[in-house]
């Protein structure tokens, strides 16, 4: 079965991340990007910003949900890898937000996770 999707814009403070999808059957917003390029913590910011159509300074601080360098830090290319694998869950503005190695942000709203 094929899931329907929306596209929103994403917050330009992350130059890779150009959209969020929604996902309607899982009901979930994902945004991609370079993680050889941005920072997770920022990929964060901008996609959520951008599913809640609030701009990045009206949210809370991310580092108040998450250690942001240990967010950085933990998905960061090093050495001859260009990417880590894993994801990490955390909740951010009424959202649980997952970053997986691979570049890719997911949110989904609190309770629906």
């Amino acid at each position: 079965m094929q899931s329907s999707q929306n596209a929103i814009e994403a917050v330009e403070i992350v130059s890779s991340m150009d959209n969020v999808e929604l996902d309607v059957d899982e009901d979930t917003f994902r945004g991609e990007y370079d993680s050889s390029r941005d920072q997770p913590s920022l990929a964060v910011v901008a996609a959520v910003a951008g599913v809640s159509n609030t701009e990045p300074e009206e949210l809370t601080p991310l580092h108040s949900a998450i250690n942001t360098s240990a967010l950085n830090d933990l998905f960061s290319p090093t050495g001859n890898v260009r990417q880590r694998n894993g994801c990490l869950s955390f909740s951010y503005e009424g959202f649980e937000v997952t970053v997986f190695g691979e570049g890719t942000v997911e949110i989904s709203p609190e309770g629906n996770a």
